[in-house]
């Protein structure tokens, strides 16, 4: 970490995600996020302090967890879809995988919701009834998604590659637009950007 301090401000939130993956990896993430909300129960005058170092840890994890279920969890169930319609089949295992994939992908995606709203002050923090309607109407969404991106993967086999690099390019151009800030320069937040969509 000492030599994240001496980058400048151009290259540090690369580095900062890079070296945050390699010390997430495991469990550790999971394990310190546990201990600052221990910490921030049992010791009542740095209460605020440990709780707001456990939402930092968490958000961590979080967006970690999310980078992964998308590029593991989402190619495979559009593979795995892809091929049961160009099979005209459907087996039992190959369908409870699919299932599982996409209910990892809408909890993702609600958790991560459900952790910016809790994370912030200004913001009223979503109840349990309203994660649960979050968690279907993200897998309601990405259903259509998938289903469209196997479908023409099924039918266009060789235009594939084009379909995914124009959806790629039209939903980072959505992202970038939306005006997040979460790096310290504009260069950075758009490379951010281009990872996240």
């Amino acid at each position: 970490m000492a030599d994240v301090a001496l980058l400048g401000g151009s290259h540090r939130c690369v580095v900062e995600l890079v070296c945050g993956h390699i010390r997430h990896t495991g469990s550790s993430g999971y394990i310190r996020t546990m201990y600052l909300g221990i910490q921030s129960q049992r010791q009542k005058e740095h209460q605020r302090r440990f709780y707001w170092a456990m939402m930092y840890e968490y958000a961590d994890v979080n967006m970690l967890r999310l980078l992964e279920t998308f590029l593991e969890s989402a190619p495979q169930l559009v593979l795995q879809l892809c091929i049961m319609i160009q099979k005209n089949r459907a087996e039992t295992l190959p369908c409870v995988s699919s299932v599982a994939s996409l209910m990892s992908l809408a909890w993702v995606l609600a958790s991560y919701h459900k952790l910016l709203r809790d994370s912030r002050d200004d913001k009223k923090s979503m109840s349990y009834r309203g994660a649960l309607i979050h968690l279907f109407w993200r897998l309601f969404t990405i259903s259509s998604r998938v289903i469209s991106f196997a479908l023409f993967a099924s039918i266009f086999q060789l235009y594939f590659g084009i379909f995914v690099v124009v959806h790629w390019c039209a939903m980072a151009f959505w992202i970038i637009h939306g005006g997040t800030d979460f790096c310290m320069s504009k260069w950075e937040e758009i490379l951010f950007n281009m990872v996240r969509s």
